[in-house]
């Protein structure tokens, strides 16, 4: 087996950013695209209806189902999008080679989304080499790009889209074979979408940043103890369809962070599940994701779930080792993976060409008592919530006080609650009318007036991010209407604090990290927030 090398997005050797890898990637997109029926009348109706536009139909969900609804062929980017996440009813998936398609198979928001997304890539690459074959060019050797964001403490460059998605037309001198030109004699450039908002370069580095994630010291979490995984809470039944496509709410940091707040970010198509994958960065976003997995096992020592053999046997074992991810293939056939195939990536026939981790603190965390039990982090007890807010609906900042007790326990210090006492930042019923356009930086003790910035470490308790909540807010059958959780350690905040802390009375603040987007129109709520301590 030939083992090919995915590369980094920004890298020296071509001043254009165009090297052979992204040349090839576009010639397959091309083609990929023009067996999609219909993709430039899907993405304007898309643009309108996210820009809060009408649409020729006046339902646009329909509309864009209706033209879904051609995107059989396993060849091309409409059907491969559809994997992911479709708007299109069940009963109308199309067939191809007598099979009917298999869509809407992801996996989010919980310990599934790694791997299930690591074995989606490699389908997809396998479809691009096809393609590529056809074209004459370099097949066996390709390997997705990675668009190398998280390494941005190296070269600031690298927060922006790599130079290749940029501008509808490819620059003078760049080849992409199978590409004809316009009538003016430009070339378009396939690896363009008309949708996308950002990277805002106002935004921050927040959005691209895995320090978070990297630190987490467990990969997954047993539901509800409180703890905040790398990679996502445990599901002992995974054929339970809604949990395991969007509607569990034991999300990874990873997960969260960078994954879901670069999906907020680039936004535009990449901002719902069910057109991400249409946007050529997505596949190159997921492919950075799908490295700092690698990271996190090997360069940081975590290795993968049940690899020391802890936890062998258990019903966690059994979910793990034995759900089955389906994908169907361009020849009819139907191709099952499970978690333990896709752990050794060069078996998968690629490798990166470097897994290194971005800068991390030179002091880290210390770890949770029991965390380093793998794959779990055990907790001594269930959360206990102590102060709360709610419903209250952000729109660009929003400052709350959480409260709980009597007035006379509005004084009670962290002094109170033991030294070992992990604290969790949680939201609850985190729903959003339409696709959410920000993510949110969140303090935690900030006092009011004071400035927030995501540098004060004492009170910066991180990002919120908001990919999936819209998916998760809808009560039309496709997942229950009751939104999204997500928790944030802020452990290391209220020791920072502890003198002058008040943990029931605690201060919140969110603060948008798009603010020049229109948010106007989201209708963001969130029914709790809750500081709570294990």
């Amino acid at each position: 087996m030939i083992v090919a090398t995915r590369r980094a997005a920004w890298r020296s050797g071509s001043p254009d950013g165009w090297h052979d890898d992204f040349i090839w990637y576009a010639a397959a997109i091309h083609q990929m695209k023009a067996l999609t029926p219909g993709l430039d009348d899907f993405l304007q109706i898309l643009q309108d209806a996210l820009a809060g536009l009408p649409t020729p139909g006046g339902d646009p969900v329909a509309e864009l189902a209706a033209i879904a609804q051609q995107w059989g062929d396993p060849m091309s980017l409409g059907y491969q999008s559809q994997v992911h996440g479709t708007f299109v009813d069940k009963a109308d998936w199309p067939s191809h080679n007598g099979q009917q398609a298999l869509w809407r198979e992801c996996a989010h928001n919980h310990w599934f989304f790694l791997p299930w997304h690591r074995a989606y890539l490699v389908e997809f690459e396998e479809v691009v080499r096809a393609h590529i074959a056809q074209l004459g060019g370099p097949a066996e050797e390709w390997a997705l790009p990675y668009w190398n964001f998280t390494d941005h403490a190296a070269d600031s460059a690298r927060l922006a889209l790599p130079l290749p998605l940029q501008g509808d037309t490819l620059p003078a001198g760049v080849v992409v074979p199978g590409v004809p030109p316009r009538a003016d004699g430009t070339f378009p450039n396939p690896l363009f979408n008309p949708t996308r908002l950002g990277p805002d370069p106002n935004s921050g580095t927040e959005w691209a940043t895995a320090t978070t994630a990297l630190l987490r010291p467990h990969y997954a979490n047993q539901e509800d103890t409180g703890r905040v995984s790398f990679g996502g809470g445990v599901l002992e039944d995974p054929n339970n369809a809604a949990l395991f496509h969007r509607t569990s709410n034991e999300i990874g940091q990873l997960d969260a962070q960078p994954h879901g707040s670069t999906h907020n970010e680039v936004n535009g198509a990449m901002a719902l599940f069910e057109t991400a994958a249409l946007d050529p960065v997505f596949w190159i976003h997921h492919s950075n994701v799908d490295r700092l997995w690698e990271t996190y096992a090997h360069d940081l020592g975590h290795g993968y779930p049940f690899q020391a053999g802890a936890g062998s046997g258990t019903q966690a074992h059994q979910s793990w080792t034995t759900k089955e991810f389906r994908f169907r293939r361009a020849d009819g056939t139907t191709r099952t993976w499970k978690s333990p195939d896709v752990l050794i990536i060069k078996n998968l026939g690629y490798e990166y060409d470097t897994t290194a981790a971005p800068p991390l603190p030179a002091v880290t965390p210390t770890p949770p008592a029991g965390s380093g039990i793998d794959p779990f982090g055990v907790a001594e007890g269930a959360p206990e919530p102590l102060a709360e807010a709610g419903p209250v609906s952000p729109a660009e900042d929003l400052e709350v006080t959480l409260s709980g007790g009597g007035d006379a326990d509005q004084e009670v210090g962290v002094d109170a609650f033991p030294d070992s006492a992990r604290w969790v930042l949680r939201f609850d019923g985190i729903r959003s009318g339409n696709p959410t356009r920000t993510s949110y930086h969140v303090f935690i003790g900030l006092p009011p007036g004071a400035e927030a910035d995501p540098a004060d470490t004492e009170h910066y308790a991180g990002l919120l991010s908001l990919f999936g909540v819209r998916e998760a807010s809808r009560d039309d059958g496709t997942s229950a209407g009751d939104g999204q959780r997500r928790q944030l350690d802020v452990t290391e905040q209220v020791s920072a604090q502890a003198a002058t802390f008040r943990p029931l009375a605690a201060q919140v603040r969110l603060t948008a990290t798009n603010p020049g987007r229109d948010l106007s129109g989201v209708q963001l709520s969130i029914e709790r927030i809750t500081l709570e301590f294990a």
